[in-house]
């Protein structure tokens, strides 16, 4: 028995509706392609770049050159692009075949359209979800999505403990293959499109009370998942806010994000304080007090990449320091109200560093 039927299955639900990639994709002259996973670990560096297929049969009588005619068929070409967008991390793209039926899944390395390896395989999901969880080191907070209509294949990693890594929403590749930004595309589905702000989001807006217990919904680990990505590729990073209702959108493009550190104090007594800041009125004298508070009492850092991952600390007082109090800082940002059909002229124009 071999490798039948290789398909792709993915836990992404918002691409179908994405009226900017589709336009970007359309009027531009980039290819914007997305991983499947992006595994991270609890030294903020990436480890593996994933992709993945489901399989029927096994490899018993298949060599590994076999499998890799099949997914070059399967992945066509954009394998090259993930492979050299794998390369700006010193990775080898990681590729992972899997089958329901018998839960088994095999890993493969492939570092060019001529090499792949045959890594190792794994006996039951239940095992690679273990994998993958020493693999990060690192335990996510937030609740699992459960819903029925994600792949068998996630449904039971979930179970298992540890869900497949999140994907890399998007990468951008030139004519030529080779990658020239990370795009990340915002589905504002909450507010208008105008009044969306990432900074809020990242300084803990909203708070919420469930069985007596508070929680803080915040964007630090996801926007710290992100500078990982910048700074360890050395990748412009593009931001794109859009909606399902609207033709209005947001670009951005992000120069640094100064994340927050509350020296003595829990994570919830921090990101109470940024609360409390983030919800006061812009013009009142309570926001501005409690700003001041955090530039006097908190720490900050950003991420430098030197062959590993570095934090490069700043101390309070902040303001003294350019680009130090806690928050995403802009290259540059736009919003155009109701005209979609700007997108790809704008986004072109950035990239090429002509705004």
């Amino acid at each position: 028995m071999s490798f039948t039927n290789l398909r792709k299955e993915t836990s992404e639900r918002s691409d179908a509706s994405n009226w900017a990639k589709k336009a970007l994709i359309k009027n531009t002259h980039y290819y914007f392609d997305s991983i499947e996973g992006c595994n991270e670990n609890s030294s903020d560096t990436v480890t593996m770049l994933m992709e993945r297929a489901r399989v029927d049969g096994d490899e018993i009588d298949e060599t590994t050159d076999l499998t890799f005619r099949k997914i070059r068929s399967l992945e066509g070409d954009c394998l090259i692009r993930k492979i050299n967008f794998s390369l700006r991390f010193g990775l080898n793209l990681s590729y992972f075949l899997y089958n329901d039926k018998l839960e088994k899944v095999w890993m493969y390395e492939i570092s060019s359209l001529r090499e792949c390896k045959f890594i190792r395989k794994f006996e039951s999901y239940k095992e690679f979800s273990e994998w993958i969880q020493e693999k990060k080191g690192w335990k996510s907070n937030k609740s699992y999505r459960e819903k029925q209509d994600l792949p068998f294949f996630d449904r039971a990693l979930r179970r298992y403990g540890c869900a497949w890594p999140t994907n890399i929403d998007c990468f951008i590749s030139d004519l030529n293959n080779n990658p020239v930004g990370i795009l990340e595309f915002q589905n504002a589905k909450k507010t208008k499109v105008k009044e969306h702000c990432n900074n809020k989001h990242f300084l803990c807006e909203i708070k919420t009370i469930r069985d007596g217990n508070v929680y803080f919904s915040d964007d630090i680990r996801r926007w710290l998942s992100q500078e990982i990505l910048r700074v360890q590729s050395g990748l412009r990073l593009f931001v794109i806010t859009w909606s399902q209702s609207e033709p209005d959108f947001i670009l951005k493009e992000i120069e640094s994000i100064a994340f927050p550190e509350y020296p003595g104090h829990s994570s919830f007594e921090m990101k109470n304080v940024l609360h409390e800041f983030t919800i006061s009125p812009a013009d009142s004298y309570a926001h501005k007090e409690r700003w001041r508070f955090i530039l006097n009492n908190f720490k900050s850092y950003k991420l430098i990449f030197k062959g590993k991952m570095e934090k490069e600390w700043n101390n309070p007082p902040l303001e003294r320091t350019p680009h130090s109090a806690p928050r995403l800082y802009y290259r540059y940002k736009i919003f155009i109200p109701g005209d979609a059909n700007k997108l790809p002229v704008l986004f072109t124009k950035l990239l090429n560093n002509q705004l």
